[in-house]
């Protein structure tokens, strides 16, 4: 008796064809699928990690962050009038090496990476800093420490240098650093407790939540 080779018909070959491909499909990685929230999150933890060794620096220099503590004491007081965090956060060294990538955001296409501090400045901040924010504050909640530097104030961005935050002056973003997501244009602002919050351009940000008159912020 002559036996006789099973084959698939036409229609089964692309049955299988069909599956295969929904298989790979759902395979896929899907990481690309939100590009925008890994560096997004990038710049929030950032800005966590700074907020922890300013504080870790405090812990070690009486309750100060490094604008209020003298350079001969480890601190930066004197750079107060140049207005460059990378000042203050240069004296922040020991608590962050080698994670020298953490002063830039992701998003950032004007600010570079830097790979050592021997030539670090504000060409390598994405970050603004706070000089009269104090460690021992009652109201830390709502002080803010820091935060991405694409601040504007009557839709005129903040220049890079000494800005000074007086009581009810309204906030907002330019479009820069995270322009192209879906809660934006906003930022991420750092308080003195710790904590960071995404703010929208909407929430209007001022000095009369801080409970400060005023608020000198380092731009870069």
């Amino acid at each position: 008796m002559k036996k006789t080779a099973n084959a698939l018909t036409l229609i089964e070959v692309l049955v299988v064809i069909a599956v295969i491909g929904v298989v790979l499909l759902l395979a896929l990685p899907t990481h690309d699928r939100r590009p925008t929230r890994a560096p997004m999150a990038q710049c929030s933890n950032n800005l966590r990690q700074i907020g922890l060794s300013l504080h870790l620096f405090a812990a070690n220099h009486g309750d100060q962050f490094p604008p209020q503590v003298s350079i001969t004491n480890g601190g930066s007081m004197e750079f107060v009038g140049r207005g460059s965090p990378a000042a203050h956060f240069q004296t922040l060294s020991n608590e962050m090496t080698p994670y020298f990538k953490v002063w830039t955001c992701p998003t950032d296409k004007m600010k570079k990476p830097t790979t050592n501090y021997a030539a670090f400045d504000d060409h390598n901040v994405s970050y603004f800093l706070s000089m009269d924010a104090a460690p021992a504050a009652t109201n830390a909640q709502f002080i803010i420490l820091g935060g991405d530097r694409h601040l504007e104030v009557a839709g005129r961005p903040v220049r890079p240098g000494l800005f000074t935050l007086t009581t009810n002056i309204p906030l907002g973003w330019t479009r820069e650093l995270h322009g192209d997501t879906a809660q934006s244009p906003g930022g991420f602002m750092l308080f003195v407790d710790g904590h960071v919050e995404f703010r929208g351009r909407r929430r209007v940000l001022a000095v009369r939540h801080q409970g400060l008159a005023t608020n000198l912020l380092a731009v870069p």
